[in-house]
């Protein structure tokens, strides 16, 4: 009889003290991954998932393919309605009302597993997906969407939230901040001088354009090949490093220029020595007095090619930052080629605005000089704070919130 109360007793202890869940009960967490056949970035996502997913009972993944299935499309505009997102393209990854948006090796991973674990703690986790789907039951209060929106600290600006950081404003702003550059403006000041020689003014409009729209296909094609190499290898960590090393190397020495300049008169472009300048200048000079217009034509258009390339020692770390960053969202084409055109117009913009009131008045009006010392520290501290941003916490320009 004692040998039976002793088994009763250990096994009331044993329910007493030791934790244990029963597997009804067990809290389980959905990902909902909307995926398109075919997709790399899709299949690499799969992949962790079905490692990461091994063995585990609370969580569940369900996909979705969305490129050929027409009720899944439909399903994902249903989704998007439902958590007040518009984006397009895969994969598509949903957690609770967290959307993940494309996937990056080593940090996209690191994102599903911490809502998930976020998720699992939390009492206020919503299937939203699951039940427009039917998997979970429609909860019945009227609870508003989680904010998961993230502030970020810019000097100057303060708190800004990186979810309103769109790409089509990152490319006005780093256009704009990489078109300030002392090393195109001192040449084009040069030309338009040299112009006001030449006493027909349709040729004056035409070289001078020339030399703009050239510049801006030049700086175009050095954008679109980086942009190629960066898409191939943008999921090696090894280069986002590289490159976020590159920024923030290039936003200090612009800072130092910055401190430099702030005590001393600014001379413009540091890139080139006297004996380049008097060369280029030498060059524009030639063009303009050649008599046969077509070489006029082909001798800016190699001279608009060759200051670029010095346009790009100038500022490299603008352009690199911004095909970076296109290559880490994993847009589709149109998207990629919009996007490098807002940045090349904004880069050519005060150009066109020197170009065009200078033929208007038959005036040079550049700009200050100061324009250089500003564009120095408002360049470098863009490319320090996304070098930083590469680093740290990728995630935010891929704009994944």
């Amino acid at each position: 009889m004692k040998k039976y109360l002793k088994i009763v007793l250990i096994l009331v202890l044993t329910f007493i003290f030791v934790p244990f869940k029963v597997n009804a009960d067990e809290k389980v967490i959905n990902i909902h991954l909307f995926y398109g056949e075919g997709c790399p970035h899709c299949a690499k996502e799969e992949a962790f998932l079905e490692e990461y997913l091994e063995g585990r009972t609370d969580i569940k993944l369900y996909k979705y393919e969305v490129w050929y299935d027409k009720d899944n499309q439909d399903l994902l505009k249903k989704v998007q309605e439902k958590l007040n997102d518009d984006r397009s393209g895969v994969p598509y990854t949903v957690i609770g009302d967290k959307i993940l948006y494309g996937y990056l090796e080593g940090t996209t991973d690191k994102s599903i597993k911490k809502y998930v674990k976020k998720n699992l703690k939390s009492d206020n986790y919503r299937d939203y997906v699951g039940e427009i789907t039917g998997i979970v039951k429609e909860q019945t209060t009227n609870n508003e969407l989680i904010s998961t929106d993230e502030e970020v600290e810019v000097p100057i600006l303060g708190s800004v939230n990186a979810k309103n950081v769109s790409l089509p404003l990152l490319s006005v702003v780093l256009g704009f901040v990489d078109g300030f550059n002392p090393c195109a403006m001192w040449i084009l000041i040069f030309l338009i001088t040299m112009l006001f020689n030449m006493k027909n003014k349709k040729k004056m409009w035409i070289l001078g354009l020339t030399f703009i729209l050239t510049s801006g296909i030049v700086y175009l094609l050095f954008m679109l090949t980086w942009l190629n190499l960066a898409t191939f290898i943008s999921k090696v960590q090894f280069i986002r490093l590289a490159v976020a090393a590159v920024a923030i190397i290039t936003g200090i020495i612009n800072l130092s220029k910055f401190a430099n300049s702030i005590n001393k008169k600014d001379e413009g472009c540091d890139v080139v020595d006297k004996k380049e300048r008097k060369n280029i200048m030498n060059k524009i000079i030639s063009i303009t007095k050649e008599k046969k217009f077509i070489l006029a034509i082909f001798g800016i258009i190699a001279l608009a090619a060759s200051v670029n390339i010095i346009e790009l020692m100038c500022s490299i770390g603008l352009p690199l930052l911004f095909t970076q960053i296109l290559a880490m969202n994993d847009l589709n084409t149109f998207e990629y080629m919009l996007y490098m055109f807002i940045y090349i117009l904004f880069f050519l913009i005060d150009d066109i605005i020197v170009f065009v009131v200078s033929m208007i008045t038959l005036k040079v009006t550049g700009l200050s000089t100061k324009y250089t010392k500003y564009s120095h520290l408002v360049g470098g501290i863009i490319m320090i704070i996304i070098g930083l941003l590469l680093i740290i916490k990728p995630e935010i320009l891929m704009f994944n919130f």
